[in-house]
């Protein structure tokens, strides 16, 4: 089954959730919370979001449903407008 996000996505939450292995598949119901997403992690993922996808994350997303799993914070994200990868 493939990932419902594209590989960027998948970059950069990996980079941020350090307790997550290179070999556990990322599943749209990992909750952040556990695999190490903390409130300092939090805005580094939220600046790497809006960087990478040329975005603003506007502040109604900015509550903890959002970022409470892989799956609700990717529906956000391609849910934005402009919500492209930049090269």
């Amino acid at each position: 089954m493939t990932a419902p996000w594209d590989s960027a996505f998948e970059s950069i939450l990996r980079s941020v959730l350090r307790t997550l292995s290179d070999a556990e598949p990322l599943r749209a119901d990992l909750e952040l919370a556990a695999a190490g997403l903390d409130s300092m992690a939090s805005v580094e993922l939220l600046l790497m979001l809006e960087e990478t996808y040329g975005v603003e994350i506007p502040d109604e997303l900015l509550q903890p449903v959002t970022f409470a799993t892989a799956g609700s914070l990717w529906q956000a994200v391609s849910g934005l407008p402009s919500a492209e990868p930049r090269a």
